[in-house]
Formats: C-alpha cells, structure tokens, sequence
C-alpha cells in the first residue's frame, strides 16, 4: 500500500503557519501605517510652533504639548506636569508671543488667571530634525519679564 500524502493546505500544522504569518503581517502593516502616519514632533516654523503651544494649553491637551517638546530636553511625564500644573492656577486667555533676539527665539506663554493675576512660562524655541520644539530647560535672560520678581 502506498501512503497517500495530504496536500500542504490541508495539513494541520500548516494551517497554523498560515494564519500566523498572517496575523504577522497584520500586525507588522498596522505598526508601519500608524508609524508613517504619526504626525513628527515640532512645527514646520515659528510662528506653527507659537500657535500650535497656544492652541495645545488652551485645550489642556498635554499629548499635544507634549509633541512640541523636544524629548531630548524633558523627561517622559514633563507635558503632563506642565499641563496639570497650569490647570491649577485656572488661567483664561492663554496667549503664546514669540521673540527673536541674540540668542534663540523665546517662545512666552501668559495667561489671565482670574484674581491670581498673571501667570506666564518661557522656553528657547529650537531646532531638531529641521522643525521647531519647545527646550524644557528655560532660558535665562538679563532684564525683568516673565517670572520676574519685582
């Protein structure tokens, strides 16, 4: 008698290769896709990079600030403090200014906060990969202005 061998596909062992290399080329597509979809950290200019950190801490959206970062700079939940932190002085109003001097440009953010007064923070605006973040480090400028003591 000669032993009849079952075709490749209807072997069971094959079956499971099968569907394991498609559930790994599922897998593999969706990490590429949502990698090529991921939009990069900073802005493409400047001015992108003031309104987008206008537009992030009015919302109190720290995913969205924390994009705008630069992750070299800050640690892992700086956004997030950053964010929850503000949130506690209940400001109105948020207003990103940018100025350019000498040095780096400073990206300024001052807030109405009700009977608190003001409140503002300043970062060195930088380049990473040709796009504009925020320096976790603050600068330190000469003359009174943002968190100065009078």
């Amino acid at each position: 008698m000669t032993e009849q061998r079952q075709p490749w596909l209807k072997r069971p062992s094959s079956l499971v290769l099968l569907i394991g290399a498609a559930l790994l080329a599922a897998w593999m597509g969706t990490v590429i896709v949502s990698i090529v979809r991921e939009e990069p950290d900073g802005e493409a200019t400047l001015d992108g990079l003031r309104s987008a950190v206008q537009q992030a801490l009015t919302d109190r959206d720290d995913d969205e600030f924390g994009r705008l970062v630069d992750s070299d700079s800050a640690g892992e939940d700086y956004a997030k403090n950053y964010v929850a932190r503000l949130d506690e002085a209940d400001p109105r109003r948020v207003r990103a200014t940018v100025a350019e001097g000498d040095g780096d440009p400073v990206v300024t953010v001052t807030a109405d906060a009700g009977t608190k007064g003001a409140v503002c923070t300043a970062w060195s605006a930088v380049r990473s990969d040709d796009r504009w973040v925020l320096d976790a480090a603050p600068p330190v400028g000469r003359e009174k202005g943002c968190g100065a003591a009078d």
